[in-house]
Parts: structure tokens; sequence; C-alpha cells
């Protein structure tokens, strides 16, 4: 049985090429249309993810740069303050011992005139004591002139 070409299978060709057709615009056309849609889309947002990433590893560096410059700010100010505070210190020091300085002076000038006034009245009563001394081991009243420089050998000063 061969197959014969009559008017049906001339209206099964048409019908089917018609069909095709149908379902081209219908069905085809669209699909394609949303799939390249959906193409573009997914371009579009790996674009958008692409500059995404730049923008934020750009905004990182940027971050980590102000970071170590204001680190580098913060140590500079802590530096500066430190060796005003030493500064400082070194004069409140100085000042201090000018001043311990002065006191030692006047301390041994006072200590100097002390001395010196002890000495003398040592001395008075030194000699008042050998003459009472003498005055009573003689019996008679006599006053004694000692030298000065016999009562400094004996109590070695000067």
């Amino acid at each position: 049985m061969l197959m014969q070409i009559d008017g049906t299978f001339i209206f099964v060709v048409i019908s089917f090429l018609i069909f095709l057709f149908i379902i081209k615009t219908i069905l085809f056309n669209p699909i394609t249309k949303i799939l390249d849609e959906r193409e573009k889309f997914y371009a579009k947002n790996t674009k958008m993810e692409t500059e995404s990433k730049e923008k934020t590893s750009a905004l990182i560096n940027e971050k980590e740069k102000a970071l170590k410059e204001s680190r580098l700010e913060a140590s500079q100010i802590i530096k500066e303050t430190s060796k005003k505070a030493n500064d400082e210190n070194i004069k409140i020091i100085k000042e201090t011992k000018k001043e311990i300085q002065e006191k030692i002076e006047k301390n041994k000038e006072e200590l100097e005139t002390a001395k010196e006034n002890s000495k003398k009245e040592l001395k008075n009563e030194i000699s008042s004591f050998v003459s009472s001394i003498v005055s009573k081991v003689l019996n008679d009243n006599i006053t004694v002139q000692i030298e000065e420089e016999r009562i400094n050998k004996h109590l070695n000063i000067g």
C-alpha cells in the first residue's frame, strides 16, 4: 500500500502548517520573548552584582585608609601630649630642685649662725667655768682670759 496523494493529504499538510504557525505565534514567540527577557534580567543582575562588589571593595579600602590615618593621627596626638607632659614634669622638677636648693642654702646659713652662736656661748661658758674653778682652787676672785685658739683647739672647731 502505497500512499496516495489526494485532497486529504494536502488538507492534512495545510492544517499541520497552519497549526505550526498558530503554535509558533501563540506559544513559541512568547516563550522566546520570556527567555530573552530572563537572560537580560540575569545579565543585568550579574552586572549590578559586579558593580556592587567593586563599590564594596572600594568602600572597604577607603574605610581601612581612613582608619590608618586616624590611628596615625591618634598616635601623633599621644606623642605630642606625652612630650608636653614630660616637658611640664621636667619644668616642675627643675623648679622644685631650685626651691629645695634655696631652702638648703637658707638652712645652711641658719645652721652656721646657730653654730657660731653656740660657739660663743660655749666659749663664754668655758671661760666662766675655768674662772670659777681657778677662783675656787686659789680662793681668790680671779678672772681668767682664755685665748680663743686654745678653746677651738680643745673643742676641735675650726
